[in-house]
C-alpha cells in the first residue's frame, strides 16, 4: 500500500491543527475558570447559566428589599419598646394619682409628668427613619400624629405598601399610627386623647376617674399587640435572609459543578498535549525533510 505525499502531508497537519485547537481551548479555559466562552459553544449549559445569573439578580434585589425592611422594623420595635415604657410610667402615675393621700397639688405635678408623656408619644410617634422619612408616617413626609391641641390628635392616612422579599412573598415593614394609639374601636378614643384628658384631670388637682386604668391597660395592651406583630415579621424577615443566603450557596456550588473547569486537569491535560504537539511537529520536521537519496544511503 502507498501512501502519498500529500497524504502524509494532510494527516501530519490535521492532527496538529486539531492538538493546537485542544490546547488554544485548555488555555482559554484555565486563563477564564469556565468550561465555554460563549452561548454557541453549549447551548443548553448558556441557558442554564443564564438562569442562575436571572435568580441571583432576584436575589440581590430581595436581599436589598430584605436588609430595608429588617431596619425598619427593627427600628419600629425599639420605638413600640419606649412606647410602652411610657405607658407603664402613666399607669404608675394613674395609680399614684388615685391614692386618697394624695393632694391637689400633688396631683397637678403629676399631672405635669403626665401631660410630658402625652408629648413622649407624640414624638416617638413621628420619628424618622433611616431614610428621614416618618417611621409611621407617610412615604411624602406628613407626620404620622398631628397634636390639634385641646387634647384632640389627628392620624395620617397611612398605607403600609408591602416590600418583595421573595418569589410570591412580601412583609409590611411598618405600622400605621392610628393602629397602634386607637385601642377603643367602640367609642374611637385613642390613647393620646385618653392621656391628655386624664393630664387635664390632674392639672386641676383631681383624682382620676377609676375607669381610667382599664383603659390605659387596654392602650397598652394594644402598643404590645401592634409590637408582637412587628416583631413576628422581623423574626419572619431573618429567617427569609437565611433561606436566600443558603439558596445562594447551593446555587453558587451547583453552578461551579457546571460551569467551573478543573484548573488542575486542564493543566494536566495541557501539558500532555502539548508534549504530543512537540513530538508530533518534530516527527513532521524530521520526514518532511528526507529525499528519496536519504533513503538510497
Amino acid at each position: 500500500m502507498q501512501i502519498a505525499t500529500t497524504l502524509f502531508y494532510d494527516m501530519a497537519a490535521t492532527r496538529m491543527t486539531t492538538l493546537t485547537s485542544r490546547a488554544n481551548v485548555l488555555q482559554t479555559q484555565i486563563a477564564t475558570g469556565k468550561r465555554v466562552q460563549s452561548a454557541s459553544e453549549d447551548a443548553a449549559l448558556a441557558q442554564q447559566v443564564a438562569e442562575f445569573d436571572r435568580k441571583d439578580a432576584d436575589t440581590a434585589v430581595y436581599q436589598t428589599n430584605l436588609t430595608l425592611a429588617g431596619s425598619q422594623l427593627t427600628q419600629a420595635d425599639s420605638v413600640l419598646g419606649d412606647m410602652t415604657a411610657q405607658l407603664q410610667r402613666a399607669q404608675e402615675l394613674a395609680i399614684q394619682a388615685s391614692n386618697g393621700t394624695q393632694t391637689p397639688a400633688s396631683r397637678r405635678l403629676i399631672g405635669v409628668e403626665m401631660a410630658a408623656i402625652v408629648d413622649a408619644l407624640v414624638g416617638l410617634a413621628n420619628t424618622k427613619n433611616l431614610r428621614g422619612q416618618p417611621l409611621f408616617g407617610t412615604p411624602d413626609g406628613t407626620d404620622a400624629v398631628t397634636n390639634n391641641g385641646a387634647g384632640g390628635f389627628s392620624f395620617a392616612t397611612t398605607t403600609v405598601a408591602p416590600i418583595p422579599i421573595g418569589t410570591g412573598q412580601s412583609v409590611e415593614a411598618t405600622e400605621d399610627a392610628g393602629r397602634i394609639f386607637n385601642y377603643d374601636k367602640t367609642t374611637g378614643t385613642s390613647t393620646l386623647s385618653m392621656l391628655s384628658m386624664l393630664a387635664a384631670t390632674l392639672s386641676m388637682g383631681d383624682a382620676p376617674d377609676p375607669a381610667t386604668l382599664d383603659a390605659l391597660n387596654a392602650a397598652g395592651d394594644k402598643i404590645s399587640l401592634v409590637q408582637a406583630s412587628v416583631g413576628a415579621r422581623g423574626a419572619r424577615v431573618e429567617l427569609q435572609q437565611s433561606q436566600l443566603t443558603a439558596a445562594s450557596v447551593d446555587r453558587a456550588a451547583l453552578r461551579s459543578s457546571v460551569e467551573d473547569v478543573d484548573i488542575t486537569t486542564s493543566v494536566a491535560e495541557l501539558q500532555k498535549i502539548m508534549t504530543v504537539l512537540s513530538a508530533t511537529q518534530a516527527s513532521f520536521s524530521k520526514l518532511s525533510g528526507l529525499s528519496l537519496f536519504d533513503y538510497l544511503r
